[in-house]
């Protein structure tokens, strides 16, 4: 993918609405680094609180990639404006869990004199821990449009995505508000 291509992602991914519940399917790491990376640069500089839930990404290569772009990302982390976090531990071992959690994040920033939260939530644990059937139910229990301040993005490796059955992908993408190339 061009770097205009991943570059006019992330203004479409940044240009969503608070309350939406967007879907991505990326076509590999290194885009979807560079994807990351500048939607939560943007996402800081806007006084919103930065959501980042990864599967295929260490955490210490996440944080070198959101320092090429910019980000003090130890200082982020420390004052609470950029959470990182393992989807194996916010969706496979309570799959609502990570519901829950950005609920609380966004009445934090909230009270924080934040603009909002915006999550971008990689959706590979579920792939590994072979549990499709969770993530059905888990993306038809969300609403397209949420009642919170958040613009939320459930992003899926196009590898993953097309190893499910085309009645699974439908499912999927049509509990989204919006699907972004």
């Amino acid at each position: 993918m061009s770097s205009s291509s991943s570059s006019s992602l992330v203004e479409q991914i940044r240009h969503s609405n608070f309350h939406d519940h967007n879907m991505l399917i990326y076509p590999d790491l290194p885009t979807y680094r560079k994807i990351y990376s500048e939607s939560a640069k943007e996402a800081l500089d806007n006084n919103e609180t930065v959501l980042l839930i990864t599967t295929y990404d260490s955490f210490d290569r996440i944080k070198d990639s959101m320092m090429q772009v910019g980000i003090a990302v130890n200082n982020e982390l420390r004052e609470g404006n950029l959470i990182i976090l393992d989807a194996v531990k916010a969706y496979q071992i309570d799959t609502y869990g990570a519901v829950k959690f950005v609920t609380t994040l966004v009445k934090q920033a909230q009270r924080d004199g934040k603009a909002g939260v915006f999550a971008l939530t990689e959706m590979g644990s579920f792939f590994i821990a072979e549990r499709i059937a969770s993530l059905l139910e888990y993306e038809a229990s969300l609403q397209k449009k949420l009642d919170i301040r958040l613009k939320a993005t459930c992003t899926y490796h196009n590898g993953d995505f097309e190893t499910l059955p085309k009645e699974q992908q439908e499912k999927i993408l049509s509990a989204h508000s919006r699907v972004l190339p």
